[in-house]
């Protein structure tokens, strides 16, 4: 076992241990300081949170998940869950497996439209029964072949979210330290910085047990330090921690991001929403959705102990060639063209010219800028929300990172990464409180032709849901601690949240879309086939006459607004 040494904590960027000196990264005095963290309540008790997972065929794992996240809570109460579902039509969600284990399993229905009713009974009582299936836990699925991906699905968060004032995002298979609610808000609060997020990669399962032996956890926590640039131009972090922090004091700045465990306020949500277009990527979308963070004016921070676990056995990756399970092998649906175009798109985000065409450019709306330059300028104001914030820039990105990404001859030097240098110390990037942290770079520049819309959030009536920006405090004020002076809006939602938990978490069986599909179909044979068969020359007429409206409906659709995201989503070719 390693030695710790450093009063502070030492940190292995995978070469060589350096100390940790907050006098080399703690903020300039002479420099605006991060905004001070507040909550509704300083009652740990109070501090609700959501939970996040995306799972693609991966039921029994997540239910697991599941079963483990609210048996090692050390207040399940306050916590809530977002599930992302995609199954086939045969396979058991997450949540039915889930209680099934609590011991509420449904009965075998054989098939057919005369057993619909009884199983849509029985899975009605046992959604009743579960514990925390009704008022705690929601879900949003599809059929696995709609799958594009974990960005796309983390992307349809934006459809679970409520007023909850924590966000967890995690994968399917994760296991968890006991009483890591209380943890991760202590952790969460110690660091002082409202926009602060708590992620790094996380532990495999079979750590766990070593890690946290006779009940005390080892200060010992993977942390990433090498960022790479990938084959297409695009920095790469890795899929697992290539460092590791040891006995840090407090919670250490760092320059990367892990999707498997992030957790901070909610309003990291609304602010940098998980780009539903970023459609079949795996590593190459995670250094963008960190540089959106960073120039928004959010801070990563390597936690002091582990508060996750995962288990990184793949049981379905994109591009995998042996089988697995009962039923084969088990993957998204891969689609080489929207990959290909979800590159440019990060690609456009960071500013990368090379490999990016004329006509790509053009097909995600490169607008008529002069040069490539001038198009890629308009392309990137189009991404709105989707891309890079104002309270900090690219270049100020790429130097606390430590690595370059001027690739193009033209522009002069060379794209290189940081190999794990500077990871022990990054110094904190301070910026402008006043600008908002939903200011988009080109926002007032008219360069934008085709943008993106802003994803909404129909359970969660915060400020920050909507077009107003967090309601936050001054760097000189003082921190908010029993609540009452927070926004009237704030307390309402709070309320509220117990309202609406029950109208999200019933899922709509496949049965009952099935048996209103089958009762319209009927309606339009009757008033369609059928009638055309029975009034002869008289149906001519009405098929005339209805065609007339027909056409008056398509012209008044045309004067429609544009579709919302939900649509754009599923149509948009990105």
């Amino acid at each position: 076992m390693s030695t710790i040494n450093g009063k502070y904590g030492r940190v292995f960027n995978g070469k060589s241990f350096q100390d940790v000196d907050p006098t080399l990264s703690t903020h300039d005095t002479n420099q605006p300081q991060p905004i001070p963290s507040k909550l509704i309540t300083n009652d740990n008790k109070s501090n609700t949170i959501f939970v996040s997972i995306p799972q693609f065929r991966d039921g029994k794992r997540c239910a697991q998940t599941l079963h483990k996240l609210y048996t090692s809570a050390t207040n399940p109460d306050r916590v809530y869950v977002g599930l992302i579902e995609q199954i086939d039509a045969e396979e058991s969600t997450c949540l039915q497996e889930y209680c099934a284990l609590m011991g509420y399993k449904m009965s075998h229905h054989e098939a057919g439209i005369i057993h619909k009713a009884e199983k849509q009974m029985d899975y009605d009582n046992v959604m009743n029964d579960c514990p925390r299936a009704r008022d705690q836990i929601r879900s949003v699925r599809f059929h696995s072949l709609g799958a594009k991906g974990p960005v796309y699905a983390r992307s349809f968060v934006r459809k679970l979210l409520g007023n909850e004032e924590f966000c967890m995002q995690i994968d399917a298979a994760t296991d968890f330290s006991q009483g890591w609610d209380t943890l991760a808000i202590q952790q969460w609060k110690s660091i002082k910085n409202e926009y602060a997020v708590l992620s790094n990669p996380p532990l495999h399962t079979t750590e766990k047990q070593r890690k946290e032996k006779n009940g005390v956890m080892n200060a010992e926590v993977p942390r990433q330090c090498s960022i790479k640039i990938g084959s297409e131009g695009v920095p790469l972090f890795g899929n697992s921690a290539d460092g590791k922090a040891i006995g840090l004091e407090s919670p250490l700045l760092s320059t990367a991001y892990s999707p498997s465990f992030a957790f901070a306020k909610c309003h990291l949500e609304t602010t940098v929403p998980h780009d539903p277009f970023a459609v079949q990527l795996l590593e190459t979308e995670k250094y963008p959705h960190y540089a959106r963070l960073f120039t928004r004016g959010y801070d990563v921070y390597t936690p002091t102990v582990n508060i996750v676990y995962k288990d990184n056995i793949i049981l379905h990756p994109l591009h995998h060639t042996a089988g697995h399970g009962e039923s084969g092998e088990k993957k998204w649906p891969k689609n080489d063209n929207e990959r290909r175009d979800a590159h440019v798109r990060m690609k456009i985000l960071l500013n990368i010219h090379h490999g990016i065409t004329s006509s790509e450019l053009a097909m995600l709306g490169g607008g008529t800028g002069v040069g490539i330059s001038g198009k890629i300028n308009n392309a990137r104001a189009n991404l709105g929300i989707y891309g890079l914030g104002k309270r900090r820039t690219l270049d100020q990105l790429l130097e606390f990172t430590g690595i370059s990404l001027s690739s193009s001859s033209s522009e002069g030097g060379e794209q290189h990464g940081n190999d794990g240098e500077g990871c022990a110390n990054p110094k904190w990037v301070a910026y402008d409180a006043s600008i908002s942290p939903k200011a988009n770079l080109y926002d007032g520049l008219g360069k934008a032709n085709d943008l993106d819309l802003d994803p909404e959030f129909p359970l969660r009536t915060l400020p920050d849901a909507s077009s107003k920006e967090y309601d936050h405090m001054s760097a000189s004020s003082s921190v908010v601690g029993d609540g009452s002076s927070m926004p009237n809006v704030q307390q309402k939602g709070r309320r509220s949240i117990s309202t609406s938990q029950e109208e999200i978490s019933s899922d709509v069986p496949y049965s009952i879309i099935f048996l209103l599909w089958s009762i319209g179909l009927c309606i339009w044979y009757r008033m369609y086939v059928g009638g055309s068969i029975s009034t002869g020359g008289s149906s001519r007429r009405t098929r005339m006459k209805r065609g007339t409206t027909n056409r008056q409906q398509v012209r008044d659709i045309s004067r429609k607004p544009p579709r919302p995201l939900m649509e754009r989503t599923m149509l948009k070719n990105v």
